[in-house]
């Protein structure tokens, strides 16, 4: 955290900044019925990425709440933002003018955890503003709420705290949530690719959706438990998302060119019109090939697994 001080009004500036690893899940099964936003969440498996948001958070004292959001260097009414912020400083009982910038590599809606990325950096931020002394536990757990009560997600910040390739086995937000480590070697390279399609808050407000999902992500997840590595993770996503048919026409053929190509560790990214794709590093360039005959070169980014989750910088 630093300090700056304005010498013509003499108001004090507080800001912190904090990087969150984006996130993509292969496969889940909702429990959001509780009435404690922290015990709601998913169990499910995906892994963290090393591109993801920087998250710069400024303070100022005045007499009521203001608060202004950017995403790359756009206004925008970040709701998920909006409701970390107001439920922390009511937590502290401060009046604050807030400027939040999201400054990041992943794009909105396609599934990549920019939501729950921008939710957690916005939280480990001004937690660390407010209270020297808060828990990234206890801060995370205010972006997880957040993800619940706007509909956006529900297991990305319980994943983004831990980084690495993870299976959720219980859920629930950071300190309730409980997640086990997928092994994978260090080779290992990320291709996604994607774009917004699927809205998160429509499919988990559908009863016929979420009978399926939570049908079909049950007794899959439960294999994954048993056998955590990469090959069944990959296999299990690829059942699930067979079976919940919500891919789009892109996402069918670019997978169906992946597997004639010999890329068999590839699935659909829940939820997007979004893929990912698992190979090594001197196999990335023929993915990204075959991925940009479907998606623009801005939309197909060649990364790595995050190893460690959010962190303030």
């Amino acid at each position: 955290m630093t300090t700056d001080t304005l010498t013509s009004q003499q108001e004090t500036v507080l800001t912190a900044k904090a990087f969150v690893p984006g996130h993509v899940t292969g496969i889940f099964r909702i429990f959001d019925e509780y009435e404690d936003p922290l015990r709601c969440g998913s169990t499910g498996a995906g892994f963290s990425v090393t591109i993801g948001t920087v998250t710069s958070v400024s303070v100022m004292e005045q007499s009521s709440l203001e608060i202004t959001t950017d995403y790359n260097n756009e206004r925008i009414d970040a709701q998920v933002t909006k409701t970390v912020i107001r439920r922390l400083t009511d937590e502290y009982e401060r009046t604050l003018k807030v400027h939040v910038a999201h400054d990041s590599s992943l794009l909105s809606g396609a599934g990549f955890g920019a939501s729950g990325a921008g939710a957690l950096g916005t939280a480990l931020a001004l937690g660390h503003i407010l209270d020297n002394d808060i828990s990234p536990e206890k801060a995370a757990g205010y972006a997880h709420i957040a993800e619940i009560t706007n509909r956006t997600g529900l297991g990305d910040v319980l994943s983004q705290t831990v980084g690495g390739v993870e299976v959720r086995i219980k859920p629930g937000g950071p300190g309730v949530g409980e997640v086990k480590t997928i092994p994978h070697e260090d080779s290992l390279r990320a291709i996604l690719a994607g774009a917004p399609g699927l809205k998160t808050s429509e499919v988990l407000s559908d009863p016929t959706s979420r009978n399926l999902i939570n049908t079909t992500g049950d007794h899959l997840i439960s294999r994954i438990i048993e056998n955590p590595t990469i090959e069944s993770f990959v296999q299990s996503s690829c059942e699930f998302s067979d079976t919940i048919g919500l891919k789009t026409k892109r996402v069918v053929s670019a997978l169906k060119d992946l597997e004639s190509a010999g890329f068999t560790k590839s699935s659909m990214v829940m939820l997007g019109d979004s893929v990912f794709c698992f190979c090594d590093e001197n196999d990335t360039p023929n993915a990204q090939e075959i991925l940009s005959k479907y998606w623009n070169t801005s939309q197909v980014f060649v990364t790595e697994i995050s190893e460690s989750g959010g962190r303030l910088l």
